[in-house]
């Protein structure tokens, strides 16, 4: 009896990784899986994940897409259970746009802050050259 649950549980465990049968729509939920955040590691996405709530959210990835799911749908499905955070990708709007901006920001305003130094230190270490254009001709 023992070996025959035992049994039972490695089918389903086994049937619940499976791959779809159509190729296409598996590539989809592995990208899909690898932009999905698992909501109980440290930046790990559900597709190398091995803790349980990965692993069921894999197969709600597999079931979804089956459906007809769009990638879209998929994730709002997710974002609208564990919040924002589990997606690797912020959002496009609102606060969003500002977090994707922020790091061109910063570089093109440390790089203007470090060409008008260099501006203004060259500016104030040129000296001029003494003009001995007329002196010590007169012989």
């Amino acid at each position: 009896m023992k070996a025959a649950f035992i049994i039972a549980l490695l089918l389903q465990s086994s049937a619940a990784e499976a791959p779809l049968s159509d190729a296409a729509k598996e590539a989809r939920a592995q990208g899909l899986m690898r932009e999905l955040r698992c909501v109980v590691c440290e930046n790990e996405p559900i597709s190398q994940s091995t803790a349980d709530i990965a692993v069921d959210m894999r197969r709600v990835v597999r079931t979804q897409i089956d459906k007809g799911a769009t990638d879209s749908e998929v994730r709002q499905y997710f974002v609208d259970r564990y919040g924002q955070f589990v997606s690797f990708r912020p959002p496009t709007d609102g606060w969003g746009v500002a977090l994707w901006a922020f790091p061109f920001l910063l570089l093109l305003g440390v790089g203007g802050a470090i060409g008008f130094r260099m501006l203004k230190a060259r500016r104030r270490d040129l000296t001029p050259l003494p003009d001995d254009r007329g002196e010590g001709m007169d012989a």
